[in-house]
């Protein structure tokens, strides 16, 4: 079976009073269908951003990715890469998650993610490798 790696951006459209909700769900659907469809990934967040490294199949990586594109709480979402791989990054996670808070924000900050250079202005390689870092941490 042959994999892709697909890395996504975009801006959150989440509101504060019910973001950790709203979270929550994101996650708790994604595990749900990612294990289900072979999917693997790392989702960050900020508060104005999101970021998503997705690893699967082809079919089931473009699938997700258009339910992505599609939800209400993702605006500007721009695709970063698609590319093939030989091995996943993420093969543990069904889908991980970190948002920058007081436990992350150096972490995110060592990879140049600030108020003023959030995610969606990020390169893909510098989000994989964030997600990679912040993984390795909560393995």
């Amino acid at each position: 079976m042959s994999l892709i790696r697909l890395v996504y951006a975009s801006e959150s459209r989440l509101v504060d009073a019910n973001r950790r909700a709203e979270l929550d769900t994101i996650l708790a659907d994604a595990r749900r269908l990612n294990d289900r469809s072979g999917i693997t990934g790392f989702l960050l967040a900020t508060k104005e951003a999101f970021a998503q490294v997705l690893e699967g199949p082809q079919d089931s990586v473009t699938e997700t990715y258009g339910r992505i594109v599609f939800d209400p709480r993702h605006q500007a979402v721009r695709l970063l890469i698609q590319e093939p791989i030989a091995a996943r990054s993420f093969p543990g996670w069904a889908m991980g998650i970190a948002e920058r808070d007081e436990t992350t924000n150096f972490i995110f900050g060592l990879y140049g993610v600030s108020p003023e250079q959030d995610l969606h202005t990020q390169p893909p390689d510098i989000l994989v490798d964030l997600a990679h870092e912040i993984a390795q941490r909560h393995a």
